[in-house]
């Protein structure tokens, strides 16, 4: 066994395949969003998820002071989503939501249009660890289509679910 630094802790954790989201949040009608990877279920009664979200990013700030996030999961359709809100076009756009037309959830946050599901959620809890924020949130509302697969990303690369089994 060898020692884990960052960087070998990097290349471990891209083994892991996961989801593409994008959180959202409305601040005085300001909206910020960023693409995270790093989501997940916390608890089915009462409905609660978290996510990571780095401190230096506005979207972080506004989650804390505004008190709620929506969170878009978006389909294998998306990717040039996923790379918008991760940054892949800042140089492009002077907002990152230029020439979108977004749903609101009932806490105003915005929904990004055609994802194959979206959460609205109340920020329950905020854990800072080092240079990032943990974030529960319970879940208010929320939506979801079955016909529709996901966006993924392992090894530092973006594809699509292939089922090996029927439902």
């Amino acid at each position: 066994m060898s020692e884990v630094d960052g960087q070998s802790f990097k290349n471990i954790l891209a083994c892991w395949t996961a989801g593409i989201t994008v959180v959202s949040v409305s601040s005085n009608d300001d909206w910020q969003a960023i693409t995270v990877n790093s989501f997940a279920s916390v608890s089915m009664v009462p409905p609660l998820i978290c996510l990571n979200i780095a401190n230096r990013l506005d979207t972080c700030r506004y989650m804390a002071s505004e008190g709620h996030f929506a969170i878009s999961i978006l389909s294998d359709k998306q990717l040039d989503m996923g790379k918008r809100f991760a940054g892949y076009f800042d140089d492009q756009l002077s907002n990152r939501f230029d020439g979108l037309t977004c749903e609101r959830t009932a806490l105003g946050d915005p929904i990004i249009p055609d994802a194959m599901a979206w959460l609205s959620c109340s920020v329950e809890e905020r854990i800072n660890f080092g240079e990032n924020s943990m974030f529960v949130g319970k879940v208010r509302e929320g939506a979801w289509t079955d016909d529709k697969t996901p966006l993924l990303y392992h090894n530092r690369r973006w594809g699509i679910f292939q089922a090996t089994e029927e439902k």
